[in-house]
């Protein structure tokens, strides 16, 4: 008994949109929101800095009293003022004038540089400066860090650590955020035992419901692992029934193709009122997806590459669309097929990857895997790119949308890739 007919990655995406989930909107102070998703986007509702100030302690002059200032022939001007930290108005020096200033003192009217303290003697209310230095040191500008209007974090980001120093620089106490989505996922399968457990001959350690945890929670999902289900179908009905009273997804690894033992899309069938099994996404090909009382279901493959594929061409898509976030959630570049790549007609592929610099140009090559269990191709690649149903092949030296899900790329030659 195969499949049948292969839904399209589109009709999948609809499917969980026909849910009508959506995350609740709610405000939390800025110290509880690390790591939630942004429900707003914020801008600058000022300058920063509001005005020119000195990023040192100093003199703050005109540069053209300097600009020939040396050891041997120091400049000597007139000590005009001393400006604090606090005052509002400081003023103006004139030509031959100087006024001290100390990190974080407004800029006086006039002045375009300010020379180090070290650099500097003062006898009486002179001041001798023995270095030129040029036009703007020491100063930064109105708006250097961030303009009024300028977005400090976007609808549909991740809220990070710097977010944080910057909203609450600008004053901010609370931020609007999502309610996280919750989501429970669970094992399938009679050969499946927990880390730390002695493994007999035959049985294999849980790894992919935790890489589907995992991949949630980087979205901002309250993800929990709840742990093995043998396989029985009325067993496995019962725990997507009873997980869907308290989560608002359920997800479930393994047990998704057509074999005999294989009944975790049937379980998953006969609970939801709305179902599809089956995807034209290589890999990922058995993936099944259901609605019930508004809540989502997925059963996903129990191989690692395959789930995180579905979840990547699937829940992905739909997840971004109903937070608002426009972008994919890695870095995407522009590179280079470093060799033709021949994807599998009339479906969608996700290709993990090696996205390599060579000269001034980056390439790209996918990782041939004999497999979508193959587990180590999830560490070795660097990168990843979706190729769409439409599409039946790359060329060589064609470019290309790339993901990257490292923290940095090296160049070619260390992957012994040329």
């Amino acid at each position: 008994m195969g499949f049948g007919i292969l839904h399209r990655v589109g009709r999948a995406i609809s499917l969980l949109q026909r849910s009508g989930l959506k995350p609740e909107i709610i405000e939390v102070s800025i110290d509880k929101s690390l790591g939630k998703i942004s429900a707003k986007t914020v801008l600058s509702p000022e300058n920063v800095p509001p005005h020119d100030r000195s990023v040192l302690d100093g003199y703050a002059m005109r540069w053209s009293d300097i600009s020939t200032a040396s050891e041997n022939s120091p400049a000597l001007l007139t000590l005009a003022r001393d400006i604090r930290i606090d005052q509002e108005n400081p003023g103006e020096i004139h030509q031959g004038e100087a006024a001290k200033v100390a990190t974080g003192s407004p800029i006086p009217k006039g002045a375009n540089v300010v020379v180090p303290r070290e650099y500097t003697e003062i006898i009486g209310n002179r001041v001798k400066v023995f270095k030129a230095f040029a036009g703007g040191y020491g100063i930064s500008t109105t708006g250097e860090d961030l303009r009024k209007g300028d977005v400090v974090i976007r609808k549909g980001d991740v809220v990070r650590e710097w977010h944080l120093a910057i909203l609450a620089s600008l004053g901010f106490d609370k931020v609007r955020v999502y309610r996280e989505f919750k989501a429970a996922v669970f094992a399938t399968g009679d050969e499946l035992v927990e880390p730390g457990t002695h493994k007999r001959p035959g049985q294999v350690y849980v790894s992919t419901a935790r890489l589907v945890v995992s991949w949630l929670k980087t979205r901002g999902i309250e993800a929990r692992y709840i742990g093995i289900v043998p396989d029985k179908r009325n067993r496995i009905k019962r725990e997507f029934e009873e997980l869907a009273e308290h989560n608002d997804i359920v997800i479930s690894t393994g047990g998704t193709s057509v074999g005999d033992k294989d009944f975790t899309s049937r379980a998953l069938r006969e609970v939801a009122d709305d179902f599809i099994h089956g995807l034209a996404l290589s890999p990922g090909k058995p993936a099944a997806f259901g609605i019930i009382n508004g809540k989502i279901l997925m059963a996903l493959s129990g191989m690692p590459v395959a789930a995180i594929s579905e979840l990547i061409a699937v829940f992905d898509p739909y997840y971004r669309n109903i937070i608002g976030r426009e972008d994919p959630w890695e870095p995407v570049l522009k590179a280079k097929m470093g060799k033709k790549y021949t994807s599998h007609p009339g479906f969608t592929n996700v290709v993990r990857s090696i996205l390599c610099q060579k000269g001034n140009e980056l390439k790209v090559y996918p990782l041939r895997v004999t497999g979508s269990g193959i587990l180590s191709t999830l560490i070795r690649a660097n990168s990843y790119f979706v190729i769409s149903e439409e599409i039946t092949g790359i060329e060589e030296g064609e470019e290309i949308n790339v993901r990257l899900i490292s923290e940095r790329v090296k160049e070619c030659e260390e992957y012994g890739l040329r």
